[in-house]
């Protein structure tokens, strides 16, 4: 994970934040999302919701948490090598990323935007096994670990509410 990766999600996070994991744990790299949130709670200052594969059953949940910044997790294929981690931003990925799941996550951010206000950002990271199965592929487990004792020393105490 490079340092320009790091940076960028730092100035991202601010403020409430809450972290909406998506992915659906049958399908190996594509449940990373979920994996993460799982991986997360409890994590002191964030809001932390497993959305599994269907995000829309869970948005009002987010919503409920009053957030400043919505980090969306899931597996998006933008190309990368396997375990590639992106900060993506929603009206910029209309078309050049792919997430697995059907639910336009573009279309899953104009709307909590709009209910909240909220930055909202995708953290994709890009898979190297969709195939049937539960076990994450060893280069997205490896970002998937790296990103999990990242994410907490972002929060700024004094961002706190």
């Amino acid at each position: 994970m490079d340092s320009q990766f790091k940076d960028q999600l730092s100035e991202f996070v601010h403020g409430r934040t809450c972290v909406l994991g998506i992915g659906n744990r049958l399908w190996r790299d594509d449940g990373v999302g979920s994996h993460f949130a799982e991986a997360l709670q409890p994590c002191p200052g964030l809001d932390v919701i497993d959305a599994g594969f269907i995000p829309e059953n869970h948005l009002e949940s987010v919503v409920n948490t009053r957030p400043d910044c919505i980090l969306m997790i899931d597996a998006t294929d933008f190309g990368g090598s396997p375990g590639d981690a992106r900060l993506l931003y929603p009206e910029k990925i209309a078309g050049t990323c792919l997430s697995t799941h059907a639910g336009s996550l573009q279309m899953l951010a104009k709307y909590l935007h709009a209910r909240t206000e909220a930055a909202i950002a995708v953290l994709g990271i890009q898979p190297a096994d969709t195939r049937a199965g539960e076990k994450l592929s060893k280069s997205v487990r490896n970002t998937l670990d790296q990103l999990v004792a990242l994410l907490p020393g972002l929060i700024q105490v004094s961002d706190l509410p």
